[in-house]
């Protein structure tokens, strides 16, 4: 798992119903002098009420809207919609929560390019989960500065955190370009998105390191990233697939309590 324990609990806002579960292996960790989000439904129901009714979710799905660049949104993945579509669709078929999962990535994107659709998106979505997932490779092709791109991201995460959603930031699947000519400006890149995730001082945001974890589980099974690429940019059905599960692993136990899912076919 990627994730760090911290002692804190991360919920998903269902109505008049809160699903509340321990964060395994997610960094959640916060900074001093760190900005400090809106309190949100989620925040305050922590304060009140720290345990609520999670054998009781609602019957309506979870609204979950993700925000990246082409490998985000499922490209080369013909068939399953791409690792953010696999992972949600996953802990739905694990239960008890469903999820509705709108991708709103878009190929060539990085999060300046997505600041000019990004609030047109909250307000029409109306997301209760927001996962932001950037690929990096755009942002180096481009020579995006790092202050822009951390100051994208953070503003990414405050409006959703105003907007009442919780946030998910998930670094992207490793490619090619990963253990090749990208290697030290994505890794810089993946480091500085996680400091920017973790310096907000709530239990509202959370974060899946997919990048690291699925790097090391290519060293574990002694395999190539090769057998995982359509390309140096993006990943092939089968690296999706991969990458989707794991996300999948991270993310029951956060958004869905593990404790009552049903046990998975496959």
């Amino acid at each position: 798992m990627a994730m760090d324990m911290g002692g804190r609990r991360f919920k998903v806002w269902l109505g008049a119903c809160a699903v509340v579960c321990a964060v395994s292996a997610c960094g959640t960790g916060t900074a001093d002098n760190a900005p400090t989000a809106p309190e949100s439904a989620q925040s305050a129901a922590r304060q009140t009420s720290p345990y609520p009714l999670i054998a009781h979710p609602s019957a309506q799905p979870v609204v979950a809207m993700g925000v990246g660049g082409s490998v985000a949104h499922g490209w080369d993945d013909k068939t399953g919609g791409g690792y953010l579509v696999r992972a949600f669709q996953k802990l739905t078929k694990i239960g008890p929560i469903s999820f509705q999962f709108i991708n709103k990535s878009i190929e060539g994107y990085g999060p300046t390019q997505m600041a000019t659709k990004y609030t047109e998106f909250l307000s029409e979505i109306h997301p209760q989960v927001v996962v932001i997932s950037w690929g990096m490779l755009d942002d180096i092709a481009n020579k995006t500065p790092i202050a822009a791109f951390e100051q994208a991201v953070q503003s990414e995460i405050r409006q959703a955190l105003a907007a009442h959603a919780d946030v998910v930031v998930v670094t992207p699947p490793p490619t090619g370009a990963s253990y090749g000519h990208d290697q030290a400006p994505e890794s810089q890149l993946v480091a500085d998105e996680i400091r920017v995730a973790k310096q907000f001082k709530t239990p509202d945001v959370i974060v899946v390191d997919l990048f690291n974890q699925m790097k090391r589980y290519l060293a574990i099974h002694h395999q190539s990233i090769q057998m995982y690429s359509a390309d140096d940019w993006h990943p092939n059905t089968l690296g999706h697939e991969l990458a989707g599960s794991l996300l999948a692993q991270d993310l029951q136990g956060t958004l869905v309590p593990a404790e009552s899912a049903k046990p998975s076919s496959g």
